[in-house]
């Protein structure tokens, strides 16, 4: 799903908030995200097909051992450089950012300790993308409430289809096939629209803050990346 939760992803790993202090999220393919506030999301959560789990001392030892195994591949021939090139590159920055936050005397422990084939590492839910079924009341409700915006986001640039768009296939996993109507919830609500996202809102105690980005516009960190490669 778009909604990608994204304060922070990029090749560089740094705070959310400048100097704010932030925590790791990492997905098994090495994509990250950081937050400053990890108390409100659980320890894996999904972005599209895409699940990522608070790093901590064994998960960074789980994510060594995957490395080591994607070098073997690459001098047998059977990775390619480049592709084992920008795997390393993205997991030295997870190491730099574990160093910082653990100790290397933590990190160390923990692979003496890790039995890769014992470790769970996190699975994306197959059905997490698309439009679920939901009771009529709980589709009418984000009809509404999707309604309730729509003149305003598309005064911003929305288009209609990203507000509404349903998926054409029930295991659809295109971004551009599922509307915002589809990611809201029953008890969740409306925040802030701007041009690049509309903000969601979960539901109490905890009320976790989300963000469904626009499909038809460049992102911010998208054009930072692309300035990081050239």
């Amino acid at each position: 799903m778009s909604m990608a939760l994204q304060e922070q992803c990029a090749a560089t790993i740094s705070s959310a908030d400048g100097d704010s202090p932030s925590w790791l999220f990492v997905s098994t393919s090495l994509a990250t995200w950081t937050t400053a506030n990890p108390e409100q999301f659980a320890r894996d959560f999904q972005i599209n097909d895409t699940v990522y789990r608070r790093l901590d001392p064994d998960y960074y030892a789980w994510l060594r051992s995957k490395m080591q195994i994607a070098k073997m591949l690459s001098d047998a021939g059977r990775l390619g450089r480049d592709e084992f090139e920008d795997l390393r590159q993205r997991f030295n920055a997870i190491q730099q950012w574990a160093v910082e936050s653990f100790g290397e005397s933590q990190l160390l422990d923990a692979i003496h300790l890790l039995d890769a084939r014992d470790y769970a590492p996190p699975i994306p839910e197959p059905d997490n993308h698309g439009c679920r079924p939901r009771a009529d009341d709980d589709a009418a409700d984000a009809l509404a409430m999707v309604d309730s915006i729509r003149d305003a986001a598309i005064a911003l640039g929305w288009k209609r289809d990203a507000l509404y768009r349903m998926p054409v296939g029930r295991r659809s996993s295109l971004l551009t096939e599922s509307g915002l109507v589809c990611y809201i919830r029953k008890a969740w609500r409306i925040g802030e629209v701007t041009r690049q996202s509309i903000e969601l809102i979960g539901p109490p105690p905890f009320h976790v803050r989300q963000r469904f980005y626009n499909p038809d516009i460049e992102q911010p960190w998208e054009r930072r990346n692309r300035n990081e490669a050239k």
